[in-house]
């Protein structure tokens, strides 16, 4: 399906921003648009589900003042040596009360919340149905999702997918993404 108007600012293999201009309302306060992350080729949440363009942007700020200023808050020295899976169940168990645990991975140690804090990424209502998680490997961002429901693929539910993207590109994807939206959303179309 392609909208008219529809970019993608990235890499649609590794890592990108799609973005489908959207409107306003009659105070020119609340602004809503057709953005998406693109992760290792999967479009992550329903292509027509809009999001509320101003904690999409809020939330995408925040992300690139992380990978920018504080990039070693990413990584852990738990996370040495291990494997996508345990990755992730570190990060989530970070999180999680004991009895939520898997039990294959109850060797693995509860870190501090922190952990969570920092490399759980929640961008808004377009992200619910995934677990997206982010970490530092090898100087690079890791991005780790899993889907949990719709509208994730049925077929990719609980599967655990990873891509490792160089910082620079994911923070100047990033930083163009936010400059073509302050170009634009002030010119949507009142609804």
């Amino acid at each position: 399906m392609t909208e008219e108007n529809e970019s993608y600012i990235g890499n649609q293999s590794t890592f990108a921003i799609r973005y489908v201009p959207g409107y306003t309302d009659n105070s020119k306060k609340y602004f809503y648009a057709n953005c998406h992350l693109v992760l290792g080729g999967q479009l992550i949440g329903d292509i027509k589900e809009m999001c509320y363009l101003n904690s999409w942007r809020h939330s995408l700020e925040k992300l690139n003042e992380l990978i920018k200023n504080r990039f070693s808050s990413l990584s852990h020295p738990e996370f040495n040596n291990r494997s996508d899976k345990e990755l992730f169940e570190l990060i989530r168990k970070s999180n999680q009360p004991e009895h939520q645990y898997k039990k294959q991975y109850k060797y693995l140690p509860v870190l501090d919340n922190k952990v969570w804090v920092h490399c759980h990424l929640p961008l808004d209502e377009t992200t619910d149905a995934f677990l997206i998680l982010i970490t530092e490997y090898e100087g690079k961002i890791k991005f780790l999702w899993e889907g949990w429901r719709k509208p994730c693929p049925r077929e990719k539910i609980g599967k655990l997918y990873s891509v490792s993207i160089d910082r620079e590109f994911v923070m100047e994807t990033i930083e163009k993404c936010l400059n073509k939206i302050e170009k634009e959303y002030l010119n949507y179309p009142i609804r």
